[in-house]
């Protein structure tokens, strides 16, 4: 999800927050928005002050404070339950004051969010086109387009296995680099660190080999993963896919500090 993005859907979750008693017609758009918000608070709720939400839902003798409305959203399991809890008790809302106020404090959150962190620090690491491909596959990873994500993982990790070991890419053999990767970093590595790296390289080829478009594997492992990842939920397969991105980011940087190592 990018600013643009989040940006969309704070100001439909806006519109979910009555005037006047207003009963709101409830579409997929505002549904997602809602899980959208309710997700980044409950993420994101040590960096809000909730003070700042006081005033903003009222009835003509109560407000409702921030923080109890903070507790309703992330205890409201669902839009209408929410919607309505505000609505039968707070039926007046200050929506240019709500917005404002989302803006700032979920756009700080989104900057201080460690998938975001990662994405500004990469460009301190790599070069330009690294970054370039880094930012295809988080497109992918937005879209949720999971067999190009996968299949750019991979694409990225195995270019960067072939300057690390020297390798011409006509004799790169899918076969044995395991082996001579093994070699390279135990030079340097110790042999857990070694093993957690050679670990990654297995995943990330079992994923893409699981979602290839063109010719998927099929065994066991492979039938596992995929059922495994289809019962999923959405947000549990974005999880998953961040975190394999950032193990990439890591493993990018190790190998580089090797072999720039080995270049002096």
């Amino acid at each position: 999800m990018n600013k643009f993005e989040l940006g969309k859907h704070i100001n439909n979750f806006v519109k979910l927050n009555p005037k006047k008693n207003k009963f709101l017609k409830i579409n997929q758009d505002l549904n997602e928005s809602f899980f959208v918000i309710k997700n980044m608070f409950k993420e994101n709720i040590k960096y809000i002050l909730t003070s700042n939400y006081d005033d903003i839902f009222y009835n003509k003798k109560l407000q409702l404070s921030g923080k109890k409305w903070i507790e309703i959203l992330l205890s409201s399991k669902e839009i209408f339950e929410y919607h309505k809890r505000i609505r039968d008790d707070f039926p007046y809302c200050k929506s240019r004051k709500l917005i404002k106020i989302l803006l700032d404090d979920l756009f700080n959150c989104f900057n201080k969010n460690p998938q975001n962190a990662v994405i500004e620090d990469s460009e301190l690491h790599f070069e330009e086109q690294v970054n370039m491909q880094l930012e295809k596959i988080r497109y992918f990873l937005d879209k949720k387009d999971w067999s190009n994500y996968f299949f750019n993982l991979q694409k990225i990790m195995h270019e960067q296995i072939i300057k690390f070991l020297s390798w011409n890419k006509k004799s790169f053999n899918y076969e044995v680099y395991n082996k001579d990767l093994k070699k390279s970093l135990n030079d340097i590595l110790n042999s857990t660190e070694v093993n957690k790296y050679l670990q990654f390289v297995q995943k990330i080829n079992l994923y893409r080999n699981t979602f290839s478009k063109i010719k998927p594997v099929i065994n066991k492992i492979n039938q596992s993963l995929f059922e495994d990842w289809n019962n999923c939920s959405e947000l549990n397969k974005e999880i998953k896919s961040w975190e394999l991105y950032c193990e990439l980011f890591n493993f990018i940087i190790i190998i580089n500090l090797i072999y720039n190592k080995k270049s002096l």
